[in-house]
């Protein structure tokens, strides 16, 4: 990563993600994307929709050109 973050995790965001990791990882079942899941849970995040990721992916927008 290169240059300033976007923002730094409030002390009650880090904590609920690390948790929020423990748990996910514990998981028989548990792969990056559970482990995502549950850490944007955690923070309250929405994850992109699917045509978000679409809309932003290099392939896809290379491929238009």
């Amino acid at each position: 990563m290169s240059g300033q973050p976007a923002r730094t995790l409030t002390p009650n965001e880090h904590d609920r993600a690390w948790h929020a990791i423990e748990h996910a990882t514990s998981q028989d079942d548990a792969d990056p994307g559970t482990v995502l899941s549950a850490v944007l849970r955690a923070l309250r995040i929405d994850a992109p929709t699917i045509e978000d990721e679409q809309a932003a992916s290099p392939r896809r927008n290379s491929s238009a050109a």
